[in-house]
Order: C-alpha cells, then structure tokens, then sequence
C-alpha cells in the first residue's frame, strides 16, 4: 500500500492542532473551491509539484523523527490536503502501527462516500471539519459539487464518534456567505452534532484576490 503525498511538513504550531506536530498533505480533493490556496492537489493538475510515495511503515519511519516533541507538547499527526479520506486506508495502516502517544488528526471537508470515513472511526483523535457553508446552493457555489455527502456523513459520524472530538469550522468567505448565512449554518451544525462551531473569516490569498 502506497500513499500518494503532496509534503510531510514537520514541527508545526498553532495551525494543526494542539503542540507539536507534523502535517501530511495528501493529493487529490473532490471539490473545486473558488479561493483553493492547494489547488495544485487535484489529479489534473499534478503536473510539475513533487510527489512523495511512502508505505505506511516507511513513513511512520519519518514521524517519528519528532517523537519526543508530540509526547511531551501533546502533539502528533495531522492528516491533510486536498482531501486525505481518499487514502483513509493507507492512513488507517498508518495510525495501527504508529505510537499509541501520538494524537491522530484530521482535517477534512467530510465530503467523501461513507465508505472513505469509516476505517477511521476508531483510529481519528480530533475531526477538524471544514463545511464551508450548510446553504446547498452556497456550498455548490463555492465548491462547485453537491452537499450531500457532507450532510449524510455528519448524520453518521455523530453515531459513531464522540463530540468531543469534532471541530466543526465555518468560514466566513467573502462574496459568498454573509453573517446570515453563517448563522445558519452554525445553528444546523449544532443541531446535527451537538457541538459549537469556530466560525473565521476567510482571508484570501492575493493570488487569488487578483482573479476576483
């Protein structure tokens, strides 16, 4: 088993979660966001960005270069993108043979069949859900595919995964979704999974600006 990723960034704070940690950037996303800052994850655009293939083995090799520094901060993995759950299975592999001490992360659009979530119900320490909006026609707007997924998967995974370990983030995305919006999709969220959202506003890069 193969992963296909983008970077291994190591001893990252304040931006992954709580103390020291190492993100792994996997290729690919099913959504087209309009202000992507990784629009390179895609499978078409590939072209030219460097690309790591690590088993599972051979990268908890790498992590554990900053094993001493997860332990003692409260740290580990972050597992990010474009869209990890289209490798939940490698990353499955990877959380059973890692350190039991390590705090296992995901950051995640939850907008994937089911069958993409679930080996990771029991491996996944904190869900870092980024919905976007809850509006359907706003989130098709935005991220050019349907809400479905995303709406089914909250439904399951408030079954099978503790609140505590879900953080729901709802930006605030310019030309998008106002505070009307934003209210209401905090309000869905609360009433699916019982949790208070971390709502933020949404700077985007002046790469991206410039396309406006």
């Amino acid at each position: 088993m193969i992963g296909d990723i983008m970077s291994v960034s190591r001893l990252r704070m304040g931006t992954d979660g709580r103390g020291v940690v190492t993100l792994v950037a996997f290729f690919d996303c099913p959504l087209r966001c309009k202000y992507c800052i990784n629009n390179f994850c895609h499978e078409d655009e590939f072209g030219g960005i460097p690309r790591y293939s690590y088993t599972p083995e051979e990268l908890v090799d790498v992590l554990k270069k900053d094993d001493i520094y997860y332990k003692m901060s409260g740290g580990g993995i972050t597992f990010g993108g474009g869209e990890p759950l289209l490798q939940s299975a490698f990353i499955h592999e990877v959380c059973r043979i890692a350190d039991p001490e390590w705090k296992m992360r995901i950051e995640t659009s939850l907008n994937v069949p089911w069958r993409c979530v679930e080996p990771l119900t029991d491996d996944i320490d904190e869900w870092i859900i980024d919905v976007k909006d809850m509006d359907m026609k706003i989130y098709k707007e935005y991220t050019g595919v349907g809400i479905r997924n995303l709406s089914n998967n909250l439904y399951r995974i408030r079954e099978c995964v503790d609140a505590s370990k879900l953080h729901v983030r709802v930006p605030r995305i310019p030309d998008f979704n106002d505070d009307e919006y934003v209210a209401f999709s905090v309000k869905r969220i609360k009433d699916i999974l019982g949790v208070e959202p971390e709502v933020f506003d949404y700077i985007i890069p002046s790469t991206l600006a410039a396309k406006k």
